[in-house]
């Protein structure tokens, strides 16, 4: 089987969630046999890891401009269009977003078969992220974009079936879609990893409680400040980029950045309990960082939300929105109650939420589609 999957908004190598997730889907069905084709804003020299020998790169520029999006989208539709036309493919697999769609566009045009890839609800993100999203014709031109990726696309998935029943209300031929959700890497989130050693390194003698991402505006990151105000004694550690420059200055709330991906698991360890927050907003995401959080037994405190339900399936301890803070001090120190959840929610991701899970539907998706 030969698949050309589109996911121009990547850019390899890269730490963010959305490259981990297509990186590891891709390199998986590339171990699986599958000739797996990676368009994406692609930087060889830059490059450290090795990947299978049935997945290979084709690269986009990579304009690093305002409105970039615009570019290496259009960028992405004539490279997809020109790999068509002169290599045989058994299908398309695009990983969608707002304004995008190149793949299965020059799918459809190319008489080839394709399926849509949904992470996330791509209208609450783009309204999260950008103040354009609030005007009326912006809006309705992020709608008809969002409807015509699903009408083009032969099938496809959505990562939660929250997720799904979302999108259908775009378009209703979603509601064929497949849920599929996302995995962890169970070779490298170890509950055995040898510790990072942050604690001593931070002076941190009490507990410690880690939150894993890209802090961005679909993350709660006032829980996240609630949660080291109304813990003092507690560590609070918080490991990745983007707006770590509108935390607080507290004694227990340390920003250390990005961290190399093996050193992730490494502090996961280490820590007590993990955070994985949220706005009273369901994205419909399928979140990694639980995922790890449960590979590593970390016991997890995640907000609330039927997306989140779906995810951990009763495996992690779960606060209303607002109120993850209180949840925190009250679960804190009972040692056998985190040692159960841990240990429950370790069991539970080894079985269910490796990638190998992950990649088992997806290959039964494309067997489907073709």
């Amino acid at each position: 089987m030969k698949v050309l999957m589109v996911a121009p908004s990547v850019r390899v190598p890269d730490t963010l969630g959305q490259t981990l997730h297509q990186l590891a889907l891709a390199n998986g069905l590339a171990k699986r046999g599958v000739q797996v084709t990676l368009l994406c804003r692609y930087d060889p020299d830059k490059l450290k890891e090795d990947f299978n020998n049935n997945l290979t790169f084709l690269s986009i520029n990579d304009p690093k401009m305002p409105f970039e999006r615009l570019f290496f989208t259009y960028n992405s539709y004539k490279s997809t269009l020109k790999e068509l036309k002169t290599k045989n493919y058994d299908l398309v697999h695009d990983r969608g977003y707002i304004f995008a769609g190149s793949g299965v566009r020059a799918a459809s045009e190319s008489g080839v078969k394709s399926i849509l890839q949904v992470d996330d609800n791509w209208i609450r993100s783009e309204r999260s992220a950008t103040k354009f999203a609030k005007y009326w014709l912006y809006n309705k031109k992020a709608m008809e974009s969002c409807y015509n990726q699903i009408e083009k696309a032969d099938g496809g998935f959505a990562v939660s079936a929250v997720l799904r029943d979302q999108i259908t209300k775009w378009n209703s031929k979603a509601v064929s879609f497949e849920v599929i959700q996302n995995g962890y890497e169970s070779d490298l989130f170890l509950p055995n990893a040898k510790p990072l050693g942050i604690k001593e390194e931070l002076g941190i003698n009490g507990k410690l409680a880690v939150f894993v991402g890209a802090l961005g505006p679909w993350h709660g990151i006032e829980e996240i400040i609630s949660v080291a105000k109304d813990n003092p004694s507690l560590g609070v550690v918080v490991a990745g980029g983007g707006y770590g420059k509108n935390l607080p200055t507290l004694d227990n709330l340390h920003h250390i950045g990005r961290l190399e991906r093996d050193k992730v698991p490494r502090l996961l360890v280490e820590a007590d309990i993990g955070l994985a927050p949220y706005p009273n907003l369901d994205y419909g995401f399928s979140p990694l960082k639980i995922y790890e959080y449960m590979g590593c037994k970390l016991p997890v405190f995640a907000t609330d939300l039927p997306s989140v339900r779906e995810a951990t399936e009763g495996k992690a301890f779960l606060a209303k929105p607002g109120t993850l803070s209180s949840l925190v001090s009250d679960k804190i120190n009972d040692r056998e109650e985190l040692n159960r959840i841990g240990e429950s929610a370790y069991n539970y991701a080894i079985k269910r939420r490796t990638w190998d899970n992950t990649i088992d539907e997806t290959i039964k998706l494309y067997q489907k589609i073709i």
